[in-house]
């Protein structure tokens, strides 16, 4: 178990309707089964609660929490959470955040799409790094990794 004793963040982990299990869930999932605490945070609570309920069902550690990166104070408030949910400590965040399904050549895309892609995809990772970093540079051995991906449609 190469993750005991430590407390996950996993931005993204719900999955989108559809037949795969998604990176952000499978990531979840696996971290719980190395043995680490997971906050499986997702903008839809009830995907969030499916990955936790899968954990829980293979004997894993993890909570729920809904946030949308792209709004303000989410950082802060999922930070807070885990700390709440798993006493204060956090070693790992995953930014699996990430939207498309609006983009094509530079020409053809609107500067509404452009906006609200820049804001979940690049916004999105800096709201939970920034709130997640302030509080814990004091611990070196801290992972951080951030996946900023394109859904599949």
């Amino acid at each position: 178990m190469r993750l005991k004793s430590k407390t996950a963040i996993v931005v993204g982990a719900g999955q989108q309707p559809g037949s795969t299990i998604g990176n952000g869930r499978a990531i979840a999932v696996l971290f719980a089964r190395e043995g680490a605490d997971v906050l499986c945070v997702d903008r839809d609570l009830a995907r969030a609660e499916e990955t936790v309920a899968l954990i829980a069902a293979d004997g894993g550690k993890a909570g729920a929490f809904a946030a949308d990166v792209a709004k303000s104070g989410a950082g802060d408030a999922i930070v807070a959470a885990a700390k709440d949910r798993f006493g204060g400590r956090i070693d790992i965040l995953v930014n699996n955040v990430g939207i498309g399904g609006r983009d094509g050549p530079a020409h053809k895309i609107e500067e509404a799409d452009l906006d609200r892609t820049m804001t979940v995809n690049f916004k999105g990772i800096w709201t939970t790094t920034k709130a997640r970093r302030c509080r814990l540079q004091w611990r070196p051995s801290g992972s951080r990794t951030s996946s900023c991906h394109r859904p599949s449609r």
